[in-house]
C-alpha cells in the first residue's frame, strides 16, 4: 500500500503562514511557504512540529517545495526555508517568480525603515535558483508525476497535480473559479479522476459569504467617485501584487477619466509584467513625480507620504472562493476525499461548514477533513 502523509505546518483552521508537508512513499514535498501577520506580530510555519514528528529527521530530507503563487501568506517563509532545505528543488511559474522577488523585498515585511541590500541580494539568488515551470506541463520524479494547472486568482497562480501510484492527489493553493482583475478562473485535470484534494477553502465555514460584496470592488468605486467630486485620493496597498490588481480594478471602473497616479516602486512591476502580455495600464495613468499633481487625482503607493490628501484609502481585500463556489468545486471534481487548510473561523456556530452542505448533495460522496496545524493525516 502505498504510503502517503499530509501534515500541516502553517494556515490548517487558520489563515496566513500556509506551509503544508506531504510525504509520496520516500519523497518529502513542501507545498507553499508563507508568513502570517497579526497587527505588528510576524508568525511563521511550524517546522519544529515538523523535524520532531516521524515523518522526517532533518529538513534537509526535503527534496521539492512547489510555490502555488506569490501572495505573502504562501511565499513570505520561502527564504528562511531555502536555508533549512539546501538539497530541494523548488518550483513557481515565471510569474509567480517575478511578483515573489517584490512581494519578499516589500517594505511592509522586510527592512521597514531602510534599504536592505543583503536582502536584495539574498531575493536574487533565490530566484537563480529555481526551476520555472508552465501550465500543462509535467515532470516526472520517479515514482510519482507533478503537473501543473491555471488556478486563477492572482497572475501566475497554479494547482499542482501529484500522481502518485493509482492515486491523484490535487492541491489548489487559492484558486478561483471565475476570472479575476488579472486573470481569467481555473483549469482543471481533464480525464484525470481525482482521489484527494488539498483544498485551501478561506470560506468553508461562511455560508452567507458572497465574493460580490468584495472590498476590492466597493474600494474602487468609492476612490473614483471621491475623486469626481474634485477631491484628491490616496490609496495605500498593503502588498505590491494587490496594488497591481486595484490599479487594474481602477482602471475597469473609471468612465470619469479620472488621473490615477502610481509611485515607482509599484510601476517597475506593472511594467514587468506588461513585458510578459499581462495588460494593466490605460491613458488614465501616470507615473507620481516629486511633487503632487494640482488636479483631483487618485494616487496609488506602496510607501508612506508626508503629503496631505482629501481622503485616504488603506487598500486591502480577498479575492478567495465564497461558499457557493467552493461547493460547485467540489461537486465537479466529486474527490473521494477532500482536505480543507486555509480555513478561517466560524463567524457563528450556527454556521453550516461546506461538508453539511455537500453531505445534502447525493451525488458527490466526498469524506471531509478540516486538517489542524501540526496534525499528522494518513491520505
Amino acid at each position: 500500500m502505498n504510503n502517503i502523509s499530509f501534515m500541516p505546518l502553517g494556515g490548517g483552521q487558520s489563515v496566513g503562514a500556509s506551509c503544508y508537508f506531504l510525504k509520496l512513499g520516500d519523497a518529502n514535498i513542501i507545498l507553499d511557504a508563507g508568513i502570517g501577520k497579526q497587527k505588528d506580530l510576524i508568525f511563521k510555519p511550524d517546522i519544529y512540529s515538523l523535524v520532531t514528528s516521524p515523518l522526517i529527521e532533518s529538513m534537509c530530507q526535503i527534496n521539492q517545495v512547489f510555490i502555488s503563487h506569490a501572495h505573502i501568506d504562501h511565499v513570505g517563509y520561502l527564504l528562511d526555508l531555502m536555508k533549512d532545505t539546501p538539497k530541494a528543488s523548488i518550483y513557481m511559474t515565471e510569474l509567480t517568480a517575478l511578483l515573489t522577488e517584490y512581494q519578499l523585498y516589500d517594505k511592509n515585511f522586510i527592512a521597514k525603515s531602510q534599504y536592505d541590500e543583503q536582502k536584495r541580494l539574498s531575493v536574487q539568488y533565490m530566484l537563480k535558483n529555481i526551476t520555472k515551470v508552465g501550465y500543462m506541463q509535467t515532470m516526472d520524479f520517479g515514482k510519482y508525476k507533478v503537473s501543473f494547472f491555471p488556478a486563477g486568482h492572482i497572475s501566475g497562480a497554479m494547482m499542482t497535480l501529484f500522481q502518485f501510484g493509482k492515486r491523484n492527489i490535487l492541491y489548489t493553493g487559492d484558486y478561483s473559479l471565475d476570472s479575476t482583475p488579472l486573470t481569467d478562473g481555473c483549469i482543471l485535470p481533464d480525464n484525470i479522476k481525482i482521489d484527494t484534494v488539498i483544498m485551501c477553502g478561506l470560506h468553508a465555514k461562511h455560508p452567507q459569504y458572497m465574493k460580490n460584496c468584495n472590498r476590492l470592488y466597493k474600494t474602487a468605486k468609492a476612490a473614483l467617485y471621491n475623486a469626481k467630486q474634485n477631491k484628491s485620493i490616496v490609496c495605500y496597498v498593503s502588498q505590491l501584487s494587490k496594488g497591481i490588481e486595484f490599479i487594474k480594478t481602477l482602471n475597469s471602473f473609471n468612465k470619469y477619466n479620472i488621473p490615477v497616479y502610481i509611485d515607482k516602486s509599484v510601476i517597475n512591476i506593472v511594467n514587468k509584467m506588461e513585458n510578459l502580455s499581462i495588460p494593466i495600464l490605460n491613458e488614465n495613468n501616470r507615473v507620481m513625480g516629486l511633487e503632487k499633481p494640482y488636479i483631483p487625482h487618485i494616487f496609488v503607493t506602496a510607501q508612506k507620504t508626508d503629503i496631505r490628501y482629501d481622503e485616504v484609502f488603506y487598500i486591502d481585500f480577498s479575492l478567495h472562493e465564497d461558499f457557493n463556489d467552493m461547493k460547485a468545486f467540489i461537486t465537479k471534481i466529486n474527490p473521494k476525499q477532500v482536505v480543507l487548510v486555509h480555513c478561517a473561523k466560524e463567524n457563528s456556530v450556527f454556521d453550516k461548514t461546506i461538508e453539511q452542505e455537500i453531505l445534502l448533495n447525493s451525488d458527490c460522496n466526498a469524506q471531509f477533513v478540516f486538517a489542524e496545524q501540526g496534525e499528522i493525516y494518513r491520505l
